[in-house]
């Protein structure tokens, strides 16, 4: 009797540890990718290529995924975490996890993808690395998805609609608005108020510079023009865009105020991309563009900013702002020296924005959860007021 009593208590401990882990892990994954989509496009489309299956995947396919499987992990670890449709939910997780863990095996097996993208550019790991971690977690969802019925519920069974519904336009919300924003947290060495001078150096412990890749030659010679760049003094915008062939044609007018704004005020202005002489000729004729071009690497520049076109604008080596195409400083805004425009971003720390997009999430459910929590107590008062006033009374005798 004492030692089923025991086991008992020791496999609800063993369930909703691992409820707690895995909803944990799946929360701090889906958020990382739902606040930079556009991230895990990228990474979506070097699965496809891994897999062979790129002429599955026309463009809008691998962002399309993308926001789905951020809002479905998101979800899940909520799920998880607040008791929502416990038997369904587990389920669903356990063979989340063993797709990962197949898929990151393959990978690991293979060497076709360096960066497994799971936490995006938050936590870096490479496919070994993910394949011990998703190794040492799937017996966490096997556990649960034997005894779902163990998983202690923080919601009611009539009001648990909520916390899925929230969850899912939170989710979808919020990876909507970065498609067409920049993220809202930049893990990456190019955020605003990386200085690149400093990232692109070796330290004297020769530890490798945090930025290794970030080359600039001119188009036609092939002349490295990084550092010619970089350490020039004043201030400097640089149009981002992978290929100009691409690039989002609605923000010609505001490219060519950018121009005439760096003109007057004697800034330089460029465009890096990896596009050929041919389109950067076209793209001339068509936009009538008076800036230099330079040749960047195509993954370097979808780090440098998530958008096509993007635009960087940098004092000396220090990033003090970055737009992306539907975000585009205006002739409004560009009514004189940088200094005195609102055009200089104020920085703030990843750990302040993180903490804002938790407490916009968690408040509002932690409101429902403790109106839920009441609720269901008032409704146990009115369905047992006799037996507790008759427990009470006899109490006081």
């Amino acid at each position: 009797m004492f030692r089923d009593r025991r086991l008992i208590i020791l496999r609800w401990i063993a369930v909703n540890l691992s409820r707690i882990i895995l909803s944990a892990e799946l929360v701090f994954s889906g958020a990382v990718k739902i606040i930079d989509p556009r991230g895990t496009e990228y990474k979506i489309a070097d699965y496809s290529a891994a897999f062979h299956l790129t002429s599955l995947t026309p463009t809008p396919v691998p962002l399309l995924l993308s926001v789905l499987i951020g809002a479905l992990e998101f979800c899940m670890g909520v799920y998880l975490l607040f008791g929502v449709r416990r038997k369904f939910t587990s389920r669903i997780v356990l063979v989340m996890m063993m797709s990962f863990t197949a898929i990151t095996l393959y990978t690991a097996l293979t060497g076709t993808v360096l960066d497994c993208g799971c936490f995006g550019d938050a936590v870096k790991l490479t496919p070994w690395q993910t394949f011990v971690k998703n190794v040492i977690i799937l017996p966490c969802a096997v556990m649960l998805a034997m005894w779902p019925r163990v998983q202690a519920r923080l919601i009611s069974i009539t009001n648990q609609w909520i916390v899925a519904m929230y969850s899912w336009v939170y989710a979808f919300v919020l990876a909507v608005y970065t498609i067409y924003t920049i993220p809202l947290m930049d893990f990456r060495p190019y955020h605003i108020g990386a200085d690149l001078i400093q990232k692109t150096t070796w330290k004297d412990d020769g530890t490798q510079p945090e930025i290794v890749d970030l080359q600039i030659y001119e188009p036609r010679t092939y002349r490295d023009l990084t550092d010619s760049i970089i350490s020039t003094p004043g201030w400097k915008f640089l149009i981002i865009s992978p290929r100009l062939t691409q690039a989002d044609d609605g923000v010609m007018d505001k490219l060519a105020e950018l121009t005439d704004y760096c003109q007057e005020q004697g800034y330089m202005l460029a465009c890096l991309t990896q596009s050929d002489n041919y389109e950067i000729e076209q793209w001339r004729e068509i936009t009538g563009a008076e800036y230099p071009f330079c040749i960047v690497d195509e993954v370097v520049l979808k780090t440098i900013v998530r958008s096509n076109p993007g635009l960087i604008m940098l004092d000396g080596a220090q990033i003090k702002g970055k737009w992306a195409a539907s975000q585009l400083p205006g002739a409004h805004e560009l009514t004189g020296p940088v200094p005195d425009t609102s055009l200089v971003a104020e920085t703030s720390s990843a750990s302040h924005e993180l903490l804002s997009l938790l407490l916009w999430f968690i408040l509002p459910l932690a409101v429902i959860s403790l109106g839920d929590r009441i609720l269901v107590g008032i409704q146990f008062y009115r369905n047992n007021r006799e037996k507790i006033i008759n427990q009470f009374k006899n109490k006081k005798k």
